[in-house]
């Protein structure tokens, strides 16, 4: 029988009071903190600095991208106008409207630029990719139409046609099957496809993801693995690949479930169940929970950890309706626990606070899980790991903030961003989403969560 999991509990009272000096503020207030550090990186030409203890520092994807640029200042922003509305904080509502719509007057001024010089990754094609091109601009442009009452807009629909006649006919965009290549942008397209009737989008979802379903190598019982991003696209040596939710088959058996989900095509459908048995069997099983090696450790991250597994495995149980896969996802999730999360840090883990590599995407792994199955127990981790952030934080005059590691960032700094992957809008979006969960089980009324295209978990009713 394996072990009950017990969540910690990281607020220490005496005689039902906080004990002295451990006293957490509350979500609500720790976002208006975290709102006013992004504020502090808004420049005088409308954009935003990466991180504005630093206003000459250069993110990784530049200063428009929906990873650390402006779309993801404005996607923040929006969803918790959203939310202050159904709060009835009128106040809120006006800041963070005004907020969203200057990061979206940046990104309209500047997405006809050449975005691919301003990601300083060699991708090739770059300016097109979900992560720091045009296809993430088109994810926040499209999850913003959806979010009633905001007003916020984007040119979606040029944006559509600018991305079409950016790809060279029978040709990929980027050439890698991976969310960092065109993985990332079938996605996207197949988020917009399914508000909108355009067969463009449809025929170019299908083809291409075909292209990738070609590139299968076969493995034993009925699993596949796919090749993932090529090494130089992270600076290293050819023939170097990494497994992970944004490089390799993880997250190409989630743009598998994503198409089969549009399209309801039976081959897409069995080749997000050959990558998820490969992932399956890559793992490290120990009772009742799984990770996945990551070098000579693990990471519970979204890009090459945990989090980003447990949304593979709950699309490809979206797509395939096999129960067996939402059980994987549950193991990952239980992973990060068994491991002494919230709480512990653990070697590859140290430092990495955002919803890239680190915390943030745990916290948003325990939320899906919770509303996946409504047990307690996620939604007790999901606390306890707000918590927990709230702890790592740094909050002053200048706001609140977290100064984070990356694994693909350049290391040997700890950097308080502001954009969305890597920075403190992401992280206010994982509590944002928490906020909302409270809200729903304090006034047994209903609230949305706002979602990109790469996060599958069920909405909040």
């Amino acid at each position: 029988m394996s072990t009950p999991i017990t969540v910690p509990d990281l607020r220490p009272t005496w005689d039902g009071v906080a004990f002295p000096g451990t006293e957490l503020v509350d979500i609500a207030t720790a976002l208006r903190q975290v709102e006013k550090w992004i504020d502090a990186g808004h420049n005088d030409d409308g954009g935003w600095s990466g991180w504005p203890d630093r206003p000459d520092f250069d993110p990784i994807y530049g200063d428009v991208s929906l990873n650390t640029g402006s779309a993801g200042i404005a996607w923040y922003a929006a969803a918790a106008a959203h939310a202050a509305r159904a709060d009835g904080d009128d106040d809120a509502v006006r800041d963070n409207l005004a907020r969203a719509r200057r990061a979206a007057e940046h990104v309209s001024a500047h997405w006809r630029d050449d975005l691919a010089a301003r990601v300083s990754l060699p991708i090739p094609n770059g300016g097109t990719a979900y992560y720091g091109g045009l296809a993430g601009l088109i994810a926040v442009a499209s999850s913003l139409s959806t979010l009633a009452g905001t007003d916020v807009d984007l040119p979606l629909e040029a944006m559509i046609d600018e991305l079409l006649a950016l790809r060279e006919a029978g040709k990929p965009w980027i050439g890698s099957g991976s969310l960092m290549g065109d993985g990332g942008i079938l996605i996207t397209l197949a988020a917009v496809a399914e508000h909108r009737r355009d067969p463009r989008l449809t025929e170019v979802i299908v083809e291409l993801t075909d292209d990738i379903l070609a590139q299968e190598r076969p493995g034993i019982e009925g699993a596949s693995s796919w090749p993932g991003a090529p090494g130089p696209f992270l600076g290293l040596p050819e023939g170097f690949e990494m497994e992970g939710f944004e490089l390799g088959t993880v997250g190409i058996g989630f743009v598998f479930a994503r198409v089969a989900q549009l399209t309801g095509e039976i081959r897409f459908v069995e080749a997000a169940a050959r990558a998820a048995a490969h992932v399956s069997a890559s793992s490290t099983v120990v009772g009742d929970a799984a990770l996945l090696p990551r070098g000579s450790g693990f990471s519970f991250g979204y890009c090459t950890g945990s989090s980003g597994v447990a949304r593979m495995f709950t699309a490809v149980h979206q797509a395939t309706g096999d129960p067996q896969h939402l059980e994987w996802a549950l193991k990952y999730g239980r992973g990060i626990l068994r491991s002494g999360v919230p709480g512990r840090v653990t070697p590859g883990n140290q430092y990495v606070l955002h919803q890239c590599c680190g915390s943030a995407a745990v916290l948003e792994t325990f939320i899906g899980l919770w509303l996946e199955t409504r047990d307690q127990l996620w939604l007790d981790a999901a606390r306890a790991q707000a918590d927990d952030l709230l702890i790592r934080s740094v909050s002053d005059d200048l706001g609140r903030r977290w100064y984070s590691e990356s694994h693909i960032l350049p290391a040997g700094q700890l950097k308080a961003e502001i954009g969305h992957q890597v920075g403190a809008s992401g992280i206010a979006f994982a509590l944002l989403h928490l906020h909302q969960v409270n809200q729903a089980e304090a006034t047994g009324q209903s609230r949305s969560l706002p979602r990109l295209p790469d996060d599958p978990y069920r909405t909040l009713s």
